[in-house]
């Protein structure tokens, strides 16, 4: 049978036919915790990320002190940190960590020289759109000025996370993006892993190996 003759019967066959009412399943009720910041930090540590709840006073201090512990001396960020943790860029400055331009040429030699230059930094600092209790995942929303780089190419990404940005569900989450503001949206859990035929987990793979998320609470939300 040619295909147009088979076309021609299955469209004579549904002309006039009474297609049964789609129906989907019952919405699923919201999910509440009663701390969603302790939730937060329990399931972030049990999928390997680390977490440190600081006040606004001392958030910078800590994220100085986690890349202290890298040994590394040079990062890539998202531009307007500060709108996320103030002061913290001259912070960085002060302590003497250098700035790498994380910004790609649309050439596509310079591209490439671009993408092997940033990847040789091993530290990224980005804010936090959103934290999802449920999971200890982290939102990130991706366009000018905040680059997928400084979430995806290094080794230890380094998130700051407002405490009042933490809701209970991914589904609440969804409900805060801003789609039409962003280029790319990522729901980060934990560092990067992957696991071959033997299910041997490995970290790193294929993202970062660590993911620091600094969670800062204001006076109001501090225990």
């Amino acid at each position: 049978m040619k295909r147009e003759q088979f076309l021609g019967r299955v469209t004579a066959a549904l002309r006039g036919a009474d297609l049964p009412e789609a129906t989907g399943p019952d919405t699923a009720p919201p999910i509440q915790f009663d701390d969603p910041i302790e939730t937060f930090v329990v399931e972030a540590e049990a999928v390997a990320a680390e977490v440190t709840i600081v006040g606004s006073g001392e958030a910078a201090r800590a994220i100085t002190a986690i890349i202290e512990n890298t040994g590394e001396r040079r990062y890539v960020a998202w531009d307007r940190l500060d709108d996320f943790l103030p002061g913290v860029t001259a912070s960085l400055d002060q302590a003497g960590y250098e700035r790498v331009d994380a910004r790609v040429a649309a050439d596509a030699a310079e591209r490439h020289l671009d993408h092997a230059r940033i990847g040789a930094v091993a530290v990224g600092i980005t804010g936090a759109d959103i934290g999802i209790a449920a999971s200890g995942s982290v939102v990130l929303q991706h366009g000018p000025g905040r680059p997928r780089s400084a979430s995806l190419l290094v080794e230890h990404h380094i998130v700051v996370l407002p405490a009042d940005r933490i809701v209970s569900s991914l589904g609440e989450a969804m409900q805060r993006v801003d789609l039409e503001q962003t280029s790319n949206v990522a729901v980060i859990t934990g560092p990067s892993r992957t696991g071959d035929i033997e299910s041997i987990i490995t970290l790193g793979v294929h993202g970062p190996r660590h993911v620091h998320v600094v969670v800062v609470e204001t006076a109001g939300h501090m225990p």
